[in-house]
């Protein structure tokens, strides 16, 4: 979803069902959203989005509930509208679109889905250094793949970026670290269109900081819906492998993940990692071959009782599962 913050006048709280001269689409009404909507405040936190579940919509949970929780608007859209309002090849722009109104006109600050703007530059520069600074103690020589599950893949391309220009400063050869993305939206090619565009909007070339990209191996088989996909999950589709990395992280590992990025991803990481390694193998090249793994963790741990119970609406679940976990 696209988020829109913004400052209202201490002496002009506003409330969600307050009369509006916008054109642009007005928030949701439900019973849960209008009262959130009447609490008063002096920001405010706009989300614009697809059509929600109808479950959700009358039961909120996980990220919605807490966002509810925060004081979120949140404006539904039907598929198209959201397509011709933030849709792309490179997927949303980094200024809102001129159709749409700010909440506050000269106070409100435009966000696109993903965070893919220079907001997140100053966050991933502190997150390249501590992790420059870590491995140059702890790493002890060995090169170092920072493997980031990626949706927009602004992390990963702001971080490639950053930890890039920090060793080029350093002039140290003795650090070799590069930063891998592992597309959890659509496949390599997307990633690469969002990655190119973002850096060049954000004052990189398009084309020399870019991070290596984690793609699925081509001798596996795979169901009809990651054929089509090039191997790569649908975004958002529940499925019995990514719920069986799961488990199997949390079970045997103590890693909980999320079900839309993190399990992905590590699904598709797992693969290369458990390959057998032959002498005579010719063996599709990888960029974490040979290389420690350091993961950034994507976080939405909030979200996973949400996603739990659309694997049990796709019947992947029972109710004893969802609440076992």
């Amino acid at each position: 979803g696209e988020v829109c913050l913004a400052q209202e006048d201490e002496n002009n709280s506003i409330s969600e069902d307050a009369p509006s001269t916008s054109t642009s689409p007005s928030p949701t009404t439900t019973s849960f959203f209008q009262q959130q909507g009447k609490r008063k405040r002096t920001k405010r936190f706009v989300y614009y989005t697809k059509k929600l579940p109808r479950y959700l919509r009358k039961q909120p949970s996980g990220n919605l509930l807490r966002a509810l929780s925060l004081g979120m608007e949140i404006v539904e859209l039907s598929h198209d509208k959201y397509k011709e309002l933030f849709g792309g090849d490179s997927g949303g722009t980094s200024t809102p679109p001129p159709s749409l109104e700010p909440p506050v006109p000269g106070k409100s600050v435009w966000i696109p889905q993903g965070g893919a703007c220079g907001l997140a530059v100053k966050g991933v520069q502190l997150l390249a250094h501590e992790i420059v600074s870590f491995w140059a103690v702890q790493g002890r020589g060995a090169a170092l793949s920072v493997c980031v599950p990626g949706g927009t893949c602004t992390t990963a391309m702001l971080l490639s970026r950053e930890i890039n220009a920090i060793l080029k400063a350093r002039d140290d050869n003795t650090l070799d670290i590069q930063v891998v993305v592992i597309p959890c939206v659509g496949g390599d090619a997307y990633a690469l269109r969002q990655m190119s565009s973002l850096d060049t909007s954000t004052g990189g070339n398009g084309k020399d900081d870019l991070p290596a990209i984690l793609i699925p191996l081509n001798h596996l088989e795979y169901g009809p819906s990651r054929r089509r996909n090039n191997g790569y999950f649908t975004f958002g589709e529940p499925a019995s492998a990514i719920l069986d990395v799961f488990e199997e992280m949390n079970d045997e590992h103590g890693v909980y993940l999320d079900l839309l990025y993190g399990a992905p991803a590590w699904s598709l990481l797992l693969q290369h990692w458990n390959r057998p390694h032959t002498a005579d193998d010719e063996r599709q090249s990888t960029p974490i071959d040979g290389r420690q793994i350091m993961y950034v963790h994507s976080g939405g741990l909030e979200g996973i009782s949400s996603q739990l119970t659309r694997y049990k609406h796709k019947g992947l679940l029972d109710n004893s599962q969802i609440t076992s976990q």
